[in-house]
């Protein structure tokens, strides 16, 4: 099994008032500040930004805008997958000039109410990048690009159709992940809504374009919450973590969203809930989450890319740390 570190994933930080809740031997992180939000933008259909996706393409493309990518969306109609570029994980983060890079409406393929979520992945094996979104909600969709800025309409990656008794199937993270026993190249930790309960589900696909699906959930709201999303794959020291943002709905109704953290194997079946990773007040003591967690390692250290703020009034936050010594 191959895993690298260069893995991407868009997280919540932690600081060193709150180091003693992270599990012993992970990184501590220390919040770094907003490096993206609606109302310094040209395209602002909305006063919000969710989900970042960092990507690395220098040395990957020719002529990149910067050495990183970073994909996002406005969180309601009409949506909009956007680009910022730079050239260090801390910015200056620009914005591309002709945002959105996919729209709602992709004649012939598609017009739906909005597009959002995106998740970008590098395709080594075809020298280019993936990118997923959903529109709507119950779709997942995938383009690609070789510059990461014009994108080829590749098709529906993963649906509702694929699992029973789920009426969404997006907010999905990719990577490169070989299932013990399968052929695949990619996994997809993927939010589903099964009856009013959102918990992540797994896809697996050799290309990225056709998936199969496992019909029961990966993880399922961490203790004391009632809902999960936005899971990412975390390989360290050794070891397989996911970690998720998840709060409790009958408490806080789209608030109170922190990260937590459970130990996993390589098939993705066995899931050990660790507890709390990172306490959405550790950004600020009147912040009311942290959300979708996006982590990049540059230059032996940890750079992570996360939402903070109210709910539709969401901006981009980053936290850094250095590793933390491996056993």
């Amino acid at each position: 099994m191959k895993l690298r570190f260069a893995i991407l994933l868009c997280g919540l930080l932690a600081s060193p008032r709150a180091a003693d809740q992270t599990p012993t031997g992970l990184p501590s992180f220390r919040h770094h500040g907003v490096v993206l939000e609606a109302a310094n933008l040209k395209y602002r259909p909305h006063d919000d930004v969710i989900y970042p996706s960092v990507v690395r393409v220098a040395g990957r493309i020719a002529n990149p805008l910067g050495k990183f990518h970073l994909y996002y969306a406005p969180h309601d109609a009409p949506g909009g997958i956007c680009l910022a570029y730079a050239d260090k994980p801390e910015g200056p983060w620009r914005e591309y000039a002709n945002n959105p890079v996919i729209a709602r409406d992709w004649p012939p393929h598609y017009k739906v109410s909005h597009v959002s979520g995106p998740d970008a992945i590098w395709s080594q094996d075809e020298d280019r990048l993936l990118l997923y979104f959903h529109g709507e909600n119950p779709v997942t969709r995938v383009a690609s690009s070789s510059d990461g800025v014009h994108f080829t309409y590749e098709g529906e990656a993963v649906s509702t159709r694929m699992f029973p008794q789920l009426s969404e199937a997006s907010y999905g993270r990719v990577f490169r992940h070989r299932l013990p026993g399968k052929d695949n190249t990619y996994v997809m930790l993927l939010m589903g809504n099964n009856r009013g309960t959102r918990r992540i589900y797994l896809a697996w696909s050799k290309d990225g374009r056709k998936w199969d699906a496992r019909p029961t959930p990966v993880m399922d709201p961490p203790p004391g919450t009632d809902q999960v999303a936005g899971a990412v794959l975390w390989p360290w020291a050794g070891k397989l973590y996911l970690v998720a943002h998840a709060n409790n709905a009958k408490v806080r109704f789209n608030e109170g969203f922190d990260l937590y953290i459970a130990e996993t194997d390589a098939a993705l079946e066995r899931v050990k809930p660790l507890g709390k990773f990172y306490d959405r007040t550790q950004v600020s003591p009147t912040n009311p989450g942290v959300m979708s967690p996006c982590f990049i390692e540059d230059d032996k250290r940890w750079y992570m890319f996360f939402n903070i703020g109210a709910r539709l009034r969401n901006k981009i936050a980053l936290a850094i740390a250095e590793p933390a010594a491996k056993p």
